[in-house]
């Protein structure tokens, strides 16, 4: 991969030049350092990186918030360095869409391919997170559009065919998706009965 952007989070300079040693002559791109949850936020949003390195050495209520939120959010993939007998971030690892663990003592062999794991999964997880949004929003225009049918069917006395053909033409003709066009039927439907 290479070419890659990241942010490091943590209160030990060492750390830093250790991670940057590591990953700059691989050809990743450093934007920037902090060492508290709310930099570390304020510097994913700004700057949106590829890959959050975070050293657990940092106070850890404030970074789990951080590494919770950039999660939720799907910002960008989360590598965590740290002691494995964290027990208060062991069960954000199962939880997660986007962290990844890597333990310490730091080796460049170790971080490279954790790193290069973490692209891949989190490129595979923002792929299917976007086929789902995809999939419940062609659901939900079908469920609207099926009831609109419905009520074309009981209020004019079509066929399912019929109803379907006369709401795909009123689309083309007024220029407006089917999901536009079904949620207007079903709004004069229901204003209609009160």
């Amino acid at each position: 991969m290479a070419g890659e952007k990241y942010v490091i989070a943590t209160s030990d300079n060492s750390v830093q030049i250790a991670i940057r040693n590591i990953l700059n002559p691989r050809g990743y791109i450093f934007l920037g350092n902090c060492s508290d949850g709310v930099s570390l936020i304020r510097l994913v949003r700004s700057y949106s990186p590829d890959i959050v390195v975070v050293d657990l050495n940092m106070q850890l209520r404030d970074l789990r918030l951080a590494v919770e939120t950039i999660d939720d959010e799907m910002m960008c993939t989360c590598i965590v360095l740290g002691d494995s007998k964290e027990l208060e971030m062991s069960n954000l690892f199962e939880k997660s869409k986007s962290i990844v663990y890597c333990p310490k003592p730091l080796s460049r062999e170790l971080l490279l391919h954790t790193v290069e794991l973490a692209l891949v999964n989190y490129k595979r997880i923002s792929d299917l997170n976007k086929k789902l949004k995809e999939m419940t929003e062609n659901l939900e225009t079908r469920k609207l559009v099926d009831r609109a049918k419905w009520i074309l069917m009981q209020r004019d006395g079509l066929d399912e065919s019929e109803a379907y053909e006369r709401m795909r033409r009123k689309s083309m003709d007024a220029r407006m998706s089917m999901k536009a066009l079904a949620e207007a039927i079903i709004t004069a439907y229901e204003i209609g009965k009160r």
